[in-house]
């Protein structure tokens, strides 16, 4: 249930970022984009190791945190609001900081215990011994150590769809871009 509400909610906010975002300065948009460009990487190198309901991903970002994806959704929206508020806009950058902190403190804490949940029930053991060494979304100070770790594969990074995240951060971008070229 969470998990299309949070698909839904996800359009929504692009929506409203599109009719409320203006870009302050350049520096900040500049700044922003590369938070939101890092949050981007992050979901990619993901997704290049998830094999959803198959194997439980522990390498690569997963050594550092239970839910990379989520961390690299949180830098990207983070990366976009901070990109395109402006203190001329006060209303407007108040309404975007709203819907960021509504869907990462109220969607985002839901679907993480709803999917560890299932992922409890799937991977059992394995999971709980990997929740005891990663934190679920602030990153460990060193990557969890494995024998024989797995590799980034590109055929999974395409089959997770994850050059969505990368139309989604273009587009995004070049609204960014465009609105501070018109000085809107």
């Amino acid at each position: 249930m969470i998990a299309r509400w949070r698909v839904f909610l996800g359009f929504v906010a692009g929506g409203l970022f599109a009719l409320f975002s203006h870009v302050g300065s350049w520096p900040r948009a500049l700044l922003g984009l590369l938070l939101a460009l890092a949050g981007l990487w992050i979901r990619g190198w993901a997704a290049g190791y998830l094999e959803k309901g198959k194997r439980l991903a522990q390498d690569g970002p997963y050594a550092w945190v239970r839910h990379p994806l989520y961390t690299g959704s949180f830098l990207m929206a983070l990366g976009f609001v901070i990109a395109g508020t402006a203190s001329r806009f006060p209303v407007h950058a108040a309404v975007l900081w709203f819907v960021f902190l509504f869907l990462f403190l109220w969607i985002y804490p839901r679907r993480i215990v709803d999917e560890e949940r299932a992922l409890e029930k799937t991977f059992g053991d394995a999971w709980r011994a990997f929740t005891s060494k990663n934190h679920r979304f602030i990153p460990r100070g060193s990557p969890a150590r494995r024998e024989n770790p797995d590799r980034f594969e590109r055929a999974r990074y395409l089959k997770n769809r994850e050059y969505n995240a990368a139309i989604g951060w273009a587009a995004g971008a070049a609204l960014v871009i465009f609105k501070g070229i018109a000085g809107l």
